[in-house]
C-alpha cells in the first residue's frame, strides 16, 4: 500500500478478489445446481409417489441394503442425519405404514428396518419417474468421459 492510498481502498480491492475467488464462485455454481436438479427431482418424486426427499431417500438406502433390512443407527450414518431427526422420520414413515421394525436376531437393544409392500411400491413409483427425469438434467448433457470424471468428482 501507497503512504497517498487509503486503507479502505485495500480492504475493497481485497475483498472483490475474495467474492470473485474461482473457488468462491464454483461453489455458488454447485449449489445452483444442486437446488435446480434437486427442486425438480423433489417435485417428480412427489408427484410420481407421494414421498418427501427424506422418505425416499430412505426406502432407497433400504432397498440397496443386503436382505433390505438395515439397523436405524446404520441408516443415520448413510443419510448423515441425527439420531433424533432419523427417530421422528422412522415413526412418520412407520405410522403411513412405509416401513416395518423387526427385532435384530444379535441385538436385543436394536431392530432391523425393512420397507413395507407400500413402501416398496411407492419406491418402485418414485424411481420410474425420477431416473429419466434426472437423466435428463444430469447425465444427457454429458459425455461419457465427462460422466465418468463427475462420478470420480463426487466419490
Amino acid at each position: 500500500m501507497s503512504l497517498g492510498e487509503p486503507q479502505g481502498s485495500c480492504i475493497v480491492s481485497f475483498m472483490s478478489e475474495l467474492l470473485n475467488d474461482e473457488t468462491v464462485v464454483l461453489y455458488g455454481d454447485i449449489l445452483r445446481l444442486t437446488d435446480a436438479i434437486g427442486g425438480r427431482a423433489e417435485r417428480t418424486i412427489r408427484e410420481a409417489a407421494g414421498l418427501g426427499g427424506c422418505e425416499f431417500e430412505e426406502l432407497l438406502r433400504l432397498a440397496r441394503h443386503r436382505e433390505n433390512r438395515i439397523t436405524s443407527a446404520r441408516l443415520a450414518e448413510d443419510l448423515s442425519f441425527t439420531s433424533g431427526g432419523l427417530t421422528r422420520l422412522i415413526a412418520r414413515m412407520e405410522e403411513t405404514g412405509l416401513l416395518a421394525r423387526h427385532p435384530h436376531p444379535d441385538d436385543r437393544r436394536a431392530a432391523l428396518l425393512e420397507a413395507t409392500p407400500k413402501g416398496r411400491e411407492l419406491l418402485e413409483r418414485a424411481l420410474a419417474a425420477h431416473v429419466p427425469q434426472v437423466t435428463t438434467d444430469l447425465m444427457e448433457p454429458l459425455t461419457p468421459v465427462e460422466r465418468l470424471i463427475l462420478r470420480e468428482l463426487v466419490t
